[in-house]
């Protein structure tokens, strides 16, 4: 019926032969009636229907065996885990500099609404070159600002930090 590859998830579930069970267990499947019978039968059943037994949960008075295609069910776990993994949301990054002008804050600021709106973080970064350098605490003004006009919808994850010629801020939306 089964090989048994060595992975992570294979590892989480007891399959057929594996399943150290006495007395009665809940038998559930596609097509099948979710109902309580011995062990032997279960056995049996899986045995005529071609399918496997997998145990799903093991606690409790009576473990829940799920009859199927174990090959089909990992495949199926695996295809929704990598699912989940892609819909997790990028960073986008917005990047200011010193004199910017208010209405291309006003634009830029527009645009991290929408991004932030989708669910994504936003990281802000402002660079600063030569001269700029060394007003820097006068100079984070326009990120402090920056940041004030996307209060209603999102908060900082931190404060703005120094690196090198740029500041930076990580955007999150509010709970």
């Amino acid at each position: 019926m089964l090989m048994r590859k060595n992975n992570s998830l294979a590892s989480k579930f007891k399959v057929n032969e594996e399943i150290n069970v006495y007395g009665n267990v809940r038998i559930v499947g596609d097509g099948i009636e979710s109902r309580v019978v011995t062990i032997e039968e279960a056995r049996m059943l899986s045995e005529s229907m071609g399918l496997d037994m997998v145990m799903i949960n093991s606690s409790g008075s009576e473990p829940v065996i799920k009859l199927c295609n174990y090959e089909k069910m990992l495949y199926e776990i695996k295809k929704v885990a990598k699912k989940n993994k892609q819909s997790a949301k990028p960073l986008k990054e917005i990047q200011l500099s010193v004199n910017i002008a208010k209405h291309d804050m006003e634009t830029k600021a527009k645009n991290a609404r929408k991004f932030i709106e989708d669910g994504c973080r936003v990281r802000v970064t402002l660079t600063m070159k030569g001269r700029e350098l060394s007003r820097r605490e006068e100079n984070k003004k326009s990120i402090l600002e920056f940041i004030v006009m996307l209060d209603d919808i999102a908060v900082p994850e931190a404060i703005p930090r120094d690196d090198g010629n740029k500041t930076s801020v990580i955007l999150k939306k509010k709970q």
